[in-house]
């Protein structure tokens, strides 16, 4: 397993935002491929149910419960937003829990604080 502090450098800090559709944040991939099979979320300890949580990668959409079934490839240099559908998050600084199970990696998992823009 990877150290969380090397995994914080997937998410692009400064991208945390309010979007119509939930909360949204960015992650690129600076460190090694993978196939993402399952990807978990938490809100300053809420978590966010599989069904909300939506993977946008080179323009397509895809539910976070639709990745054990068919991977969602991450390649170096790639960059992807992650919206949490329903949430909306208040002024001020929030905890990212994220946890990743890939296949080539195994399980990952990070936090990070970041403030909505």
């Amino acid at each position: 397993m990877l150290p969380p502090a090397v995994l914080r450098q997937l998410y692009v800090q400064g991208s945390l935002t309010n979007t119509p559709e939930g909360a949204a944040f960015k992650l690129k991939n600076s460190l090694a491929p993978a196939t993402v099979i399952g990807l978990e979320i938490a809100v300053d300890g809420q978590k966010i149910p599989p069904d909300k949580i939506y993977i946008i990668a080179a323009g397509q959409k895809r539910a976070a419960s639709e990745l054990a079934s068919a991977g969602q490839k991450f390649n170096v240099r790639d960059e992807v937003t992650i919206v949490l559908g329903g949430v909306t998050l208040t002024p001020g600084a929030h905890k990212l829990d994220i946890k990743a199970k890939t296949k080539e990696w195994g399980e990952l998992a990070f936090d990070v604080s970041d403030t909505p823009r």
